[in-house]
Order: C-alpha cells, then sequence, then structure tokens
C-alpha cells in the first residue's frame, strides 16, 4: 500500500510567508488609495472653499455703492459718517459702532490686519462665536442698496430713492412720490474668525450682516469654515493721467483719503478640513503685504486671487 505524503514545516513556512507578503502588498496598495483619494478630497475641499467665499464677497462688491434709482455717489438724505450719531428714528442696534451702517459717502471700507471698520474706527461687536479673530487678516466693510426693490418694512434700514433725490428710511413711510422705489440697505462687516460655530480653532470667514426686526439690528453670521486669512488692496488710477487704468495697488492702509478705489484685489487663503494621512509641507508664500513661511501640516492649503471692478464707484469723485 503506498504511503501518502504530507507538507513539510519548511513548505508550510513558505506557504505562510508567501501569503504574508501578497497581504503586505494588498494593504500597502489600499494605504496608498487612501492617502490618494483623502488627497483628492482635500484639494476638491480647498477649491470649493475659495470659490464660495470669493463668490460672496465678489457680489457684495459688484454692488458696492449702488443707490437703486439715485445715481452712485448722490447724496442721501439721514447718512452720517463713521462714528457720527445716527440721525433719529435711524439707529441700530448690535453694538458694533454708531453710523456703521449709515456711512454711505464710503460704500467701502477695510481695515489692515485687524478687526476694525478702518484705520482709526475699532469694531465695538466682538467676534463670533467666541471673541476670537485671526491675528494679521483684513476686515472689509461694504455698503450698497439690495439688488431687488423691496416692500417698505417698519424696523428695517432701507433706501428711498428717485431719480433726483434718495434717503435712508427705517418707519416704513415713503415720501419720494409714487415714481420713487425702496430698496434694504445691505452692509456687511466681513473678517475671519479664528473659530467655527462648530469647532473651536477652524477658521471661518464671516460677517456681522445689517437685518431688519422690531429694529436695525447687526448680526453675526458665519459664511465659510476653513478660510484663515482675508487680504484686501485697492486699486487707484493717476488722476494726472488721461486713461482710467489701475496705476497701482495699496493696502487699507495706503489709500489716500481723498482718492476713489477704481478695483479691488482679494486674496483667499483656506485650510483643508480633511486632514492628509501625514504631514504635507507647504511652501513659503508672499501675497499683498503678507509673507506666510513653509507650514508643515496635515492639513493642505490654497491661496487664490480675484480682482473686481467697483462699477457704482467709477463716476464718483
Amino acid at each position: 500500500m503506498k504511503r501518502e505524503r504530507g507538507l513539510t514545516l519548511v513548505e508550510i513556512m513558505i506557504a505562510m510567508l508567501l501569503v504574508l507578503i501578497a497581504t503586505a502588498g494588498a494593504l500597502a496598495l489600499v494605504a496608498r488609495g487612501r492617502a490618494a483619494e483623502r488627497t483628492s478630497e482635500a484639494v476638491a475641499n480647498l477649491e470649493e472653499i475659495t470659490d464660495a467665499a470669493i463668490a460672496i464677497l465678489v457680489d457684495e462688491l459688484r454692488m458696492a455703492g449702488y443707490l437703486g434709482l439715485a445715481a452712485p455717489g448722490s447724496t442721501v438724505a439721514g447718512a452720517s459718517t463713521i462714528g457720527a450719531l445716527e440721525a433719529p428714528g435711524l439707529s441700530v442696534t448690535g453694538g458694533c459702532g454708531d453710523s456703521l451702517a449709515h456711512d454711505l459717502e464710503r460704500p467701502v471700507t477695510a481695515a489692515d490686519g485687524s478687526y476694525r471698520v478702518d484705520a482709526s474706527t475699532p469694531l465695538r461687536c466682538s467676534a463670533g462665536p467666541n471673541g476670537r479673530v485671526v491675528p494679521g487678516a483684513d476686515t472689509l466693510t461694504v455698503r450698497h442698496a439690495s439688488r431687488e426693490s423691496a416692500p417698505r418694512d417698519a424696523g428695517r434700514l432701507q433706501i428711498e430713492s428717485s431719480l433726483r433725490a434718495a434717503r435712508l428710511m427705517a418707519d416704513g413711510v415713503a415720501r419720494l412720490g409714487a415714481s420713487a422705489r425702496v430698496h434694504d440697505l445691505d452692509v456687511s462687516v466681513f473678517y475671519v474668525s479664528a473659530d467655527s460655530t462648530a469647532q473651536r480653532g477652524l477658521p471661518s470667514l464671516r460677517r456681522k450682516r445689517l437685518i431688519g426686526g422690531i429694529r436695525p439690528a447687526f448680526q453675526d453670521e458665519e459664511l465659510v469654515t476653513g478660510v484663515e486669512d482675508l487680504q484686501v488692496e485697492f486699486g487707484l488710477d493717476d488722476p494726472d493721467d488721461a486713461d482710467d487704468a489701475i496705476d497701482r495697488w495699496v493696502t487699507p492702509s495706503g489709500i489716500p483719503a481723498d482718492d476713489t478705489p477704481r478695483a479691488i484685489r482679494l486674496w483667499i487663503r483656506a485650510r483643508s478640513d480633511t486632514p492628509e494621512g501625514q504631514a504635507v509641507v507647504e511652501p513659503a508664500v508672499a501675497y499683498s503685504n503678507r509673507a506666510a513661511p513653509p507650514v508643515s501640516s496635515r492639513f493642505r492649503r490654497k491661496l487664490a486671487s480675484r480682482v473686481i471692478e467697483l462699477r457704482n464707484l467709477q463716476g464718483r469723485p
């Protein structure tokens, strides 16, 4: 009778080694696939963050200075410069500062690297959600009438305008005749918070927004999480030359008091909320008046820029 021969211990060990090698190779492929997927998610996430932030800011800046039927730059009855006491019946709550919403002679203002309306005017309302802002980020304030006309609304700051005049109102009573139109006054103060509503330490683009209700007020709202820096530059035209082209770009602290900006250049730097498997070294980058050093982090970063023409300020002196 023929005796059957089984596997030897050496053969079993060799077979196990081959299985382990194959398994390790498969796991390495899976790990590389997951790492590539995380990278793709992070890149897509950064695209969404920067696109969303820029779209919001561009939409507001293109409307800056719009006054309904009245020509941009027209005198608006009831308007007052930042810091001045607001006219009776036109006061705004929220504690952000006197005449923050009423300074319609300056449709766009910015503060260089600080949480302020401009170089000399602090924002008195605290940043949301925890009172912390990203150091060095600019603050941008935009004022304009709403794109579409609105019903008269007592308790909301509105602009009534005709071809000849414009006025602020908050009592819902129109006074400029049947041909006039009423628009909500839209005012937004954009800034970068060190936190988001859902997560402390995750930066976010936020704004103080003028709303209605029982009376006009500023309300804080989150716009886009992951934005860690906002920088603003003003494009100026040399009045001594014959063209309207931008001759130089300046930061908010460098714009002359008697000059009118022709365009705005925005810089948005975003941080992905999807971590990589291991740290990624982001190279040093310089933009506006900022110089960011190299960063080693599991979170990717992206810098995006956009130039917006301030079309409603073109006819201003």
